[in-house]
């Protein structure tokens, strides 16, 4: 199928359930409020026509500093190895009390990245059964992929600034 098809078959057989549905760059693309991601990806991996069996990546976003809403934004990629053809399906996920349903029944491989996708941008998985930090430690307040998460900046030890950091300097600066 192109991906003109594959968007033509969700829109038709998902309706009120899909948002939107296009082909942007040559991709076929889905938008679906949060509550529909289950039913949808149901239908995308079951259906004959479609069989998209390959879960190969989830990813966050965060468009705090867009003039765009929701804030969050959860980007799925589904192949059909079969058929040879993809979508990516995007949902979105407001700002007050994030989450998503977590997809895992129907790609076990939706594991780890949406673990990563709570660690790192603080969106609950719903139903996500080991829902804990990936990347950070257990003990880490925040979530680093957030555009509004607090910077730290470190200063550097550079031979103009060696007593800065005195312990982690080795021998005495070059005399002039």
């Amino acid at each position: 199928m192109t991906a003109e098809e594959v968007v033509e078959k969700i829109k038709s057989s998902m309706g009120q359930d899909v948002q939107s549905a296009e082909v942007h760059l040559g991709d076929a693309v889905v938008h679906v409020a949060p509550e529909f991601l289950p039913k949808v990806a149901e239908f995308l991996k079951d259906d004959p026509d479609l069989a998209f069996d390959y879960l190969s990546d989830i990813r966050g976003v965060d468009y705090l500093k867009m003039e765009r809403e929701p804030r969050f934004e959860a980007v799925y990629e589904l192949h059909s190895i079969d058929k040879n053809h993809s979508v990516r399906v995007r949902v979105g996920i407001p700002e007050e009390n994030p989450s998503v349903p977590t997809v895992t029944k129907l790609w076990s491989s939706a594991v780890f990245p949406e673990r990563e996708i709570f660690d790192m941008f603080g969106v609950h998985i719903e139903g996500l059964e080991d829902e804990r930090r990936l990347i950070m430690p257990e003990t880490w307040e925040g979530h680093p992929l957030r555009k509004d998460y607090p910077l730290v900046w470190e200063d550097i030890a550079f031979t103009h600034n060696r007593d800065f950091k005195k312990e982690l300097v080795k021998e005495n600066p070059a005399k002039r």
